[in-house]
């Protein structure tokens, strides 16, 4: 058990930390819209899930070559369709192209909802206003009210991006009573989907990446499978997590955010009294965040599917 807490701790401090630039739906829910656009057989709808994922595999670097990458996987991302050839790959590139912002899953989580959430609605940012970012606005104003949130004095920015992770973190617990395997099924496509997809991700991006950085071929490679490798790694624990009861997993969240507070904030040259306990604070935000969800998110996500499904279809993307 303590190994496997060590673990969740490292995803989740990449997450909470570093994935700013990433305002989008949770992994649960990505998993679950793909699943509804599944294959037939079971190692081709592990590589659709798993590529919904994958335009989220720089996130957890906090660099400029991972943000450049970032940028590339959920606005560039017609080039990876165009590229696959095989079964595997077009499974994997269905499954990535389904996750874009531009008319994807993570444009009804950003820019725009379908039920809930619209673009310009949110103060101070006029290009957001999605699902997400509309109930983050919400639990910002709540967590507002709490002593303890207004103490760690977050710029707006970063207040809305905590109450942000906190709605997705939120969200992913809820998927969990839409589908109860979800957690098994993110698991497992991250272990049995295509190993060469980093190989096939360096095809696709490497040639401006490397001529944009000014690296060789090799480099270029090693940075692709590495980020892959983690990223498969993380998925695998993530969706352990969320195999887990509501209530731990809401706990086990919780206690790794808290430990991890006092380097957050520190990137932020903002500091906790020694001895501080955050733990009570993310929970309540987390569980905030279920409640303030739960009575909608279901509807928000299937009229997302609905609305990915017919942008597929037009930009001829067929599984």
């Amino acid at each position: 058990m303590k190994k496997f807490c060590v673990a969740v701790s490292t995803i989740l401090c990449v997450v909470f930390f570093y994935s700013q630039a990433a305002l989008s739906w949770g992994w649960a829910v990505h998993s679950h819209i793909d699943e509804q656009f599944n294959k037939k057989w079971q190692i081709r709808n592990a590589n659709q899930i798993y590529g919904g994922l994958t335009p989220d595999i720089f996130n957890y670097q906090f660099s400029i070559p991972a943000l450049y990458m970032h940028d590339q996987t959920h606005n560039d991302f017609m080039k990876v369709w165009d590229e696959a050839k095989s079964k595997p790959a077009k499974a994997l590139a269905f499954g990535f192209v389904s996750h874009n912002e531009v008319w994807g899953v993570d444009y009804t989580a950003h820019r725009s909802g379908s039920t809930f959430g619209e673009s310009g609605s949110i103060p101070d940012h006029p290009d957001e206003g999605g699902y997400v970012v509309a109930k983050a606005y919400i639990l910002k104003g709540i967590l507002e009210q709490i002593p303890e949130f207004n103490a760690l004095q977050l710029p707006e920015p970063l207040a809305l991006e905590v109450a942000h992770e906190l709605v997705e973190y939120g969200v992913d617990i809820l998927m969990k009573q839409v589908d109860p395997t979800i957690g098994a099924k993110i698991t497992a496509a991250a272990f049995i989907s295509n190993p060469n997809s980093p190989i096939f991700l360096k095809k696709v991006y490497g040639r401006e990446f490397a001529s944009y950085f000014g690296v060789n071929h090799v480099d270029t490679l090693r940075f692709f499978i590495s980020s892959e490798r983690q990223f498969r790694q993380q998925m695998i624990l993530y969706g352990q997590v969320l195999m887990q009861d509501d209530a731990t997993a809401v706990l086990l969240i919780s206690q790794q955010l808290a430990e991890l507070s006092t380097a957050f904030l520190a990137a932020y040259g903002l500091t906790l009294p020694p001895g501080t306990d955050m733990t009570p604070l993310l929970q309540f935000g987390i569980m905030k965040s279920m409640e303030l969800c739960a009575p909608d998110f279901t509807a928000e996500i299937f009229a997302t599917s609905s609305f990915v499904d017919q942008q597929l279809a037009a930009h001829g993307i067929t599984n």
